[in-house]
């Protein structure tokens, strides 16, 4: 099978490639800086970047099929303020201000993904960044009208799964990509069309590839005692690769709608397929640990663990979306609805074969708005949304018992224009429920509230203040880990608590968790047309009672204890873009972006929040001629030094990537051929904000060669 699929993606090159060369290839047109007035879709107001008073990042079109990879932090890791947080090849979380996992909500067209990838650092996210029209990243106070969990930020992937409109004839994009470092292999398949009033959608991808090359070791040699021949033979052995760190892959869609007079209706049914490795090292047992003398449940439970080497995540998903919009008339000018559906598991796959731990994700979530006819300058959108899944985690080395989580919640938004000012007041109360059938059985309301203004300074420039303050109830995850539901508390013996064998750790939850409480203050300048564009954020976030998987520096059986935990903490940081021209000739132009970004993360009682992102700053260079597009990054990484209770530092770096891209019409449709090169300096580079950064670095110098047509 993969043979066959392998063939295909080289035909079609090949037969682009001659197509190009044999048929009089036309100059596609050049490339152009003109400005387009972006609807940021998850704004509730639907309002222009220009217009809405939300701290916003937006990746469409060309740029967004550029900077399109494997996971979406991978995607989003060069917008300011976003970092991934990898868990080896395989998975890649978006980090939003130094905030990721369950307070980033992840958002499919504006309802939640529905997946495990909150919970833990090794579950990637079920979302396939390549076959996204757009993907939006908010950040600050207005994030709480998606859910109690989007503290952090919210990032929005829209794929146009559910067709809103109709296209123009048929259109459809194919892609293909080979990368250098893995010997990844990435085909990408789209095709929209429609006839009378109804509109369909067809996408797919696929994905190979073989364990990712690095530079010196994978495991940090820092970490070892090298006077242990058992721990250099290690050492030796993870020499240029990341062992178990291949990645297979594949996702089909398929949406209808009808369309009519003043609205549509439609869905779509979705299937996704992952098979990930998670990093050999970060699963090394040693055997035989306490000795004869030991317990009988000690020996037991190291046999538990004995084979978890090499262990691979197998994740499928089924989802099922449903929308609409429909016009109205009086108070109300439009209704807006969402509703999807998701059967998601996962199996922790040890080396040798049997399966560790089944976790599974079944349930269902729907989002209803209301628009209000606008009254004067007064306007406002008001909503529902509710769900409810079953969260279970099955096995042997199950350590969270199943759970039935409910929700519901109400919230509106209205803005006002009172010359040049514009404000937003914003409030959202919220029922979540997490029931097991036992004495932990807990429920918690939340409220929270937001307000907002925006200056326009001048036309092209808006000054913004927002404030918000924001409640955040605790998750399975973070109340239920190794906890017995009988007891609501943790095994009476340390050799009784059930590890997580993907991050090498025993959890143990806080059941007694209480509620988060945010309050955040943000100021924005912005200039978004003209020569000089960009933006400078700063942002203050205090959090009582923030909840946090802290390592207590004791092992049993060599595997790290480590404690949900509660503590005052304080984020606050800034973030700056500023984009200008260089200098431009007949139909040549070259522009320059500078960029930084910083976070600090303190804890009142306990140091510093572990796993923050180092600072960063950078510039890049584009030039565009005709139809060529160069371009030249390079980002500083600082060193981390303000790190948690057993946490280690990391080292900074230099990143250097370059890319180039030629546009081309062929048979009257448009061919781009585009080659990219990352860590061209082939840095080893040990990311901060990844639990395994001692065993598993990101990847060495890489070379992508791709060829995608649009028609």
């Amino acid at each position: 099978m993969h043979s066959s699929i392998r063939l295909f993606q080289v035909r079609l090159l090949v037969s682009a490639i001659s197509a190009a060369a044999m048929t009089g290839v036309h100059a596609a047109e050049p490339h152009t800086d003109g400005v387009v007035e972006e609807i940021i879709v998850t704004s509730s107001l639907q309002q222009s970047r220009a217009e809405t008073a939300l701290p916003v990042n937006v990746l469409s079109g060309e740029a967004l099929r550029e900077k399109a990879a494997s996971t979406l932090g991978e995607t989003l890791k060069e917008l300011v303020g976003v970092n991934s947080a990898s868990f080896g090849s395989g998975v890649g979380s978006p980090i939003i201000r130094g905030q990721s996992g369950n307070r980033v909500q992840v958002l499919q067209g504006g309802v939640s993904n529905i997946d495990a990838s909150a919970g833990s650092p090794d579950h990637a996210n079920a979302v396939e960044a390549a076959l996204a029209e757009r993907i939006e990243v908010v950040r600050g106070p207005a994030t709480l009208l998606y859910g109690n969990g989007a503290i952090g930020g919210v990032v929005n992937v829209i794929d146009n799964r559910v067709p809103a409109t109709m296209p123009d004839g048929v259109r459809g994009l194919v892609e293909t990509r080979h990368s250098s470092v893995s010997d990844q292999q990435i085909s990408v398949m789209k095709l929209e069309g429609g006839s009378g009033q109804i509109a369909w959608h067809l996408d797919g991808t696929y994905r190979d590839s073989n364990d990712t090359r690095i530079k010196g070791f994978s495991i940090n040699p820092d970490t070892l005692d090298l006077d242990d021949p058992e721990e250099l033979e290690e050492l030796l052995a993870s020499k240029g690769f990341i062992d178990n760190s291949s990645t297979r892959s594949d996702t089909v869609t398929g949406g209808l709608s009808w369309l009519f007079a003043d609205g549509y209706l439609g869905m779509s049914v979705s299937r996704s397929d992952n098979n990930y490795g998670l990093p050999a090292a970060a699963h090394h047992h040693h055997e035989d640990e306490h000795g004869e003398e030991d317990h009988d449940h000690e020996e037991d439970h190291e046999d538990d663990h004995a084979d978890e080497g090499g262990i691979r995540i197998a994740m499928k998903q089924d989802r099922y979306d449903f929308e609409g919009r429909k016009a109205l008339s009086g108070f109300f000018a439009e209704l807006n609805g969402k509703f999807s559906m998701v059967d998601y598991e996962h199996a922790e796959v040890e080396g040798n074969g049997e399966i560790g731990t089944v976790y599974a994700n079944e349930g269902y979530e729907g989002r209803f708005t209301v628009s209000q006819a606008p009254r004067g300058s007064l306007m406002g959108v008001s909503g529902v949304q509710f769900g409810s899944k079953e969260f279970s985690a099955t096995g042997e080395e199950a350590y969270i018992a199943k759970t039935d989580i409910g929700s519901f919640a109400l919230f509106t938004v209205q803005s006002l224009e009172a010359g040049d000012m514009t404000y937003e007041l914003g409030l959202r109360g919220e029922r979540q429920s997490l029931d097991q059938g036992g004495s932990c059985d807990t429920s918690d309301s939340t409220v929270s509230s937001s307000a907002s203004a925006l200056w326009r300074m001048q036309e092209d420039t808006n000054l913004l203040l927002a404030v918000a303050h924001s409640q955040r109830a605790p998750t399975v995850e973070e109340r239920f880990s190794n906890i017995n539901t009988a007891t609501c508390r943790p095994p009476a013996s340390d050799f009784d608590l059930i590890a997580h064998a993907a991050t090498q750790r025993y959890e143990i939850g806080k059941p007694d968790a209480d509620k988060e409480h945010a309050t955040n203050i943000e100021l924005g300048l912005r200039r978004h047309t003209g020569a000089v564009t960009g933006e400078l954020n700063f942002f203050y976030n205090n959090i009582a009672d923030y909840l946090y998987l802290r390592d207590s520096g004791a092992l049993v059986d060599d595997v790290e204890v480590a404690y949900v935990t509660q503590d005052d903490a304080v984020f606050h940081g800034v973030e700056a873009e500023v984009s200008f021209p260089l200098f431009s000739y007949d139909e040549a132009t070259t522009q320059m972006t500078v960029f930084g970004d910083y976070v600090r993360a303190r804890l009142d009682g306990d140091g510093d929040v572990p796993r923050i992102p180092a600072m960063r700053v950078g510039a890049e260079i584009s030039h565009t001629h005709n139809d060529w597009l160069y371009k030249l990054r390079a980002t500083r990484v600082a060193k981390q030094t303000k790190v948690a209770m057993n946490e280690s530092e990391t080292d900074g770096y230099t990143l250097l990537s370059a890319s180039v891209d030629y546009h081309a019409t062929v048979f009257g449709e448009e061919m781009t051929v585009f080659a990219q090169g990352s860590n061209l300096l082939d840095e080893e580079i040990r990311n901060h904000v990844s639990v395994l950064k001692d065993v598993a670095p990101e990847a060495g110098r890489n070379l992508v060669l791709g060829l995608r047509l649009e028609f």
